[in-house]
């Protein structure tokens, strides 16, 4: 569950896709940096402790999960070697190449993404001949790269359908 909810479709492409230990400390490093990377989730329906709070926290060479519940603080610790080998574990060849096709496609959809209603005369007109249909295939390039995340890193539980 710890590596599941760690990466987003993007971030496991780019961790797969590391060379070595070494590499991935780096990446970690990066990672944790970034101000928006969500670090805490409450465990889901269905899921060990549903609704607790999870944390993860940097640890040298890896990183330390705590699960918050009513019982107590749980916590494990888990290296960047064991996350990749939990990883290459469950990764074939088809899993890869439709986790890299689902993100690629995601990426290049949300690079198109149009600010504001310019060129378009008035916002309306920017929602009605732009922004939905953008937004639909976004959700769905959204779910097709989380499907994808799902066959690598599956959930300990399967998440309720979004739709």
């Amino acid at each position: 569950m710890a590596v599941h909810g760690f990466f987003s479709a993007a971030e496991l492409l780019e961790f797969i896709d590391l060379a070595d230990a070494k590499a991935r400390a780096a990446w970690a490093v990066r990672h944790f940096a970034r101000p928006t990377t969500p670090r805490r989730i409450r465990r889901v329906q269905g899921e060990p402790d549903a609704g607790a709070p999870t944390r993860w926290t940097p640890d040298r060479g890896g990183f330390t999960y705590e699960v918050q519940t009513s019982s107590g603080t749980r916590a494990g610790r888990l290296s960047w070697t064991d996350v990749h080998d939990r990883l290459t574990e469950r990764l074939t060849p088809v899993r890869y190449g439709a986790l890299r096709q689902a993100v690629e496609a995601e990426q290049a959809h949300e690079a198109a993404y149009v600010t504001c209603p310019l060129p378009y005369r008035t916002a309306e007109l920017w929602d009605a001949l732009f922004y939905r249909s953008w937004s639909r295939r976004s959700a769905a390039l959204s779910l097709r790269s989380t499907a994808a995340l799902n066959a690598i890193a599956p959930a300990a539980a399967a998440h309720p359908p979004l739709f």
